[in-house]
């Protein structure tokens, strides 16, 4: 700080008019008014890569919590019977055969429902279809389902 002072001092040394009172006096308001500035305003401080916060920024946190009421809203909007399956399947964490037994429907019925229900999801916030991933992927029609099928190991590796 006392650098600081004296460095200003000579600084506005200029400015100084003699008013009968001692060039210390004026180097003193000088001090005075320099620490008062750095009071006011908090001083920076450069965090290390390592202790900089892992947690979201704001603009973050709300671009999170509006997507969230998208989601919400987009599945609101859902058919009775999607809108529970999908929310007993995600937020529920049930496996299909559980939401079979609470529905009153077949597993195979659950199934369908949670597709369609995710299909219109994807649709409407424009992600792709599963058949659109497959096609990305290289998989074309029925040749990602044709597999060899699976041997037992001791036929696997033929006759003996």
């Amino acid at each position: 700080m006392t650098a600081a002072t004296f460095a200003k001092g000579l600084e506005e040394l200029p400015r100084f008019e003699w008013r009968g009172v001692p060039y210390s006096s004026w180097l003193y308001r000088v001090a005075s008014n320099l620490v008062a500035r750095q009071r006011r305003r908090p001083a920076w401080i450069e965090l290390a890569p390592g202790l900089a916060s892992d947690e979201p920024s704001p603009l973050e946190e709300v671009e999170k919590n509006d997507r969230a009421a998208e989601v919400r809203a987009a599945v609101r909007s859902l058919p009775d019977d999607q809108r529970q399956a999908v929310g007993l399947r995600f937020a529920g964490e049930m496996h299909n055969r559980e939401i079979a037994e609470i529905m009153g429907r077949s597993e195979g019925a659950v199934k369908l429902l949670t597709f369609r229900a995710l299909t219109t999801l994807r649709k409407r916030f424009g992600a792709p279809l599963p058949e659109e991933t497959r096609r990305a992927a290289g998989l074309h029609g029925e040749a990602h389902r044709r597999r060899p099928p699976i041997l037992p190991p001791d036929l696997a590796e033929g006759p003996g």
